[in-house]
């Protein structure tokens, strides 16, 4: 889900969402400073730290500040 916006000026209407999670699996979060087309290209085997390295560095706007974040569902708590 895409949202542009700047904080304070005409932010669109937030939405809650909740999405199941099951292990292995791998959220990614991207400012709008990142080109929406990044995951056309995923190494979904890469470790987070490298695969947000990568999406920040192939896909970050010169023209933006740009943030991503990759977390990675590992286990249930004990």
């Amino acid at each position: 889900m895409l949202r542009a916006g700047v904080v304070g000026a005409q932010l669109p209407a937030l939405q809650a969402a909740v999405l199941p999670v099951s292990i292995g699996d791998t959220l990614i979060l991207a400012t709008d400073g990142i080109s929406s087309d990044f995951t056309r290209k995923l190494a979904r085997n890469n470790p987070p730290q490298k695969a947000a390295e990568n999406i920040l560095a192939r896909h970050g706007k010169a023209t933006d500040d740009a943030l991503v974040l990759v977390a990675r569902y590992l286990r249930d708590s004990p």
